[in-house]
């Protein structure tokens, strides 16, 4: 019955486009298979070896593997359609489907619907994005270096929603502009899901900046809800030249319900609002890249929380800053890229964490689809006492024998392959 309701649902919004004759026309679907896999070798010289963290050897690892099944049709007036399946291919992953969505692109634009990500992650293109490798802040560095506590990744905004539930809607391009909108009930909402706007939902953790709620894809984390996000581009190109601007802001109604004792209570947080600007500039073979994030005070207490102890007085702080600049230069089959990261966040009234991060690739396409890579990091991260107690009354109360990390700094190295089809 629900299957029919969706169906019938669908149809009539197609038709509300005036695009029933479409659907009439349509040639007949096809489906389409594609994919990748990342395999990464590290080693790191770090001053903090605790929790496992310690040793030369180096760390082998499944950086990133993805498996895409999509099913397209086209109609003779243009009229495009999608169903994508996107698997999380990681041996021991928690989300082996983590994307599920319905697309359709018209003269209107570009209309999607499931399990999909927003604005926030298809629109800016920054620092980050520059290098290849293994991908730096984002990627295998994070299981090898032991982040300061309370240091924030700054590659995300908080709020940002990730792979929830949502409608999505991309304008057509006007003169260099271009306009995406996404609507998310709960952030933490995955799948089939029921509705419950009181506790976090099967993707509880999401838009959390890291380090700041340990508690990742548990109960006691934010989630938001009526989150909406809206990002605007500007695309030019004149002969070897290219530019790109991106701004993106997030809005939205945030939630902390923290169980315990057999009781569950409700606290107050300051609603996400966080915004993200991005540049970049093309010449030739070269590519320069700039990004900006601000989060604000998002989902952030606004009170003290005797529950959650772990929290400390997170309350006075905020959710931090971030900032990056990377470059990149394709020649022949080699590319070469440089990516500088900083993060700062107050984890009270006055005392900060932070991150400086430096990320040197450069990726040889050795044949068609198959790419090996190196990668060298420089890593320095930054806290203070009352952050690493924070961390370490966590880690006590999960009793997980985890040790709370003060300033750190590392070199890393890393030697890799991607095979993509």
């Amino acid at each position: 019955m629900k299957k029919n309701i969706l169906l019938g649902s669908l149809l009539a919004s197609v038709s509300v486009f005036g695009l029933s004759k479409a659907h009439a026309e349509a040639q007949p679907p096809t489906l389409k298979i594609n994919g990748y896999t990342v395999v990464t070798a590290a080693i790191a010289n770090q001053q903090r070896t605790d929790n496992g963290m310690g040793g030369t050897d180096p760390h082998v690892s499944i950086g990133a593997s993805d498996l895409y099944f999509t099913i397209t049709g086209k109609a003779a007036n243009g009229l495009e359609y999608k169903y994508r399946i996107n698997f999380e291919t990681i041996p021991g992953s928690d989300m082996y489907i983590n994307r599920n969505y319905i697309e359709i692109n018209g003269t209107f634009g570009t209309f999607q619907a499931g399990n999909v990500k927003g604005p926030e992650d298809s629109m800016p293109e920054s620092g980050p994005n520059m290098i290849n490798g293994a991908n730096g802040i984002d990627g295998t560095m994070k299981s090898v270096y032991n982040f300061s506590a309370g240091v924030i990744s700054g590659v995300n905004f908080a709020g940002e929603t990730s792979k929830a539930t949502k409608v999505v809607f991309y304008s057509p391009e006007v003169m260099g502009f271009q306009l995406g909108v996404a609507y998310t009930p709960n952030t933490s909402h995955m799948g089939s899901d029921d509705r419950n706007n009181s506790t976090p939902g099967s993707a509880a953790g999401v838009g959390n900046p890291k380090r700041v709620y340990l508690d990742k894809n548990k109960k006691n984390t934010p989630f938001g809800t009526r989150n909406i996000v809206v990002g605007l581009t500007y695309k030019k190109i004149i002969e070897k030249w290219s530019y790109e601007l991106a701004v993106v802001g997030v809005t939205e109604k945030s939630h902390l319900s923290i169980t315990g004792n057999g009781s569950q209570q409700q606290y107050r947080l300051h609603d996400a609002r966080s915004y993200q600007l991005s540049a970049v500039v093309g010449y030739d073979q070269w590519r320069v890249a700039a990004g900006w994030i601000d989060n604000g005070k998002s989902r952030i207490p606004k009170d003290p929380i005797s529950a959650a102890s772990f929290l400390g007085d997170t309350y006075l702080g905020n959710a931090g800053t971030a900032w990056n600049v990377g470059a990149s230069y394709t020649v022949g089959a080699y590319q070469f890229a440089s990516a500088y990261h900083r993060t700062s966040r107050r984890t009270d009234a006055v005392n900060h964490a932070s991150s400086d991060i430096l990320v040197n690739t450069v990726d040889f396409t050795a044949l068609q689809g198959l790419k090996v890579f190196t990668e060298v990091d420089f890593v320095k991260t930054r806290t203070n006492e009352k952050a690493m107690k924070v961390q370490q009354d966590y880690f006590n109360q999960a009793n997980n024998g985890y040790k709370a990390i003060g300033n750190n700094s590392a070199m890393l190295f890393m030697i890799g392959s991607k095979v993509s089809f």
